[in-house]
């Protein structure tokens, strides 16, 4: 009785949870964000290449992502 239950509750609820995902999917596939991700994964590669290997620690990639996003801001 209860998968019974669970199932009416997901034929309910489906309809907001596709709208939610549709938004989400509608967000990331624009244009601005795609260039947005394109232009941080380059500003990434680039300073990874500077440096000869990719951070290995937690602290490490913190410094990173703060020096791309400070170089990013100033270009």
């Amino acid at each position: 009785m209860t998968a019974f239950f669970a199932l009416i509750q997901i034929l309910f609820k489906a309809p907001q949870i596709i709208g939610i995902i549709k938004t989400i999917i509608d967000i990331v596939g624009s244009a601005q964000v795609q260039s947005l991700l394109e232009a941080i994964r380059d500003a990434l590669k680039k300073e990874v290449v500077d440096q000869g290997t990719p951070p290995k620690t937690e602290t490490e990639r913190v410094r990173l992502f703060r020096r791309v996003v400070r170089r990013w801001g100033t270009d």
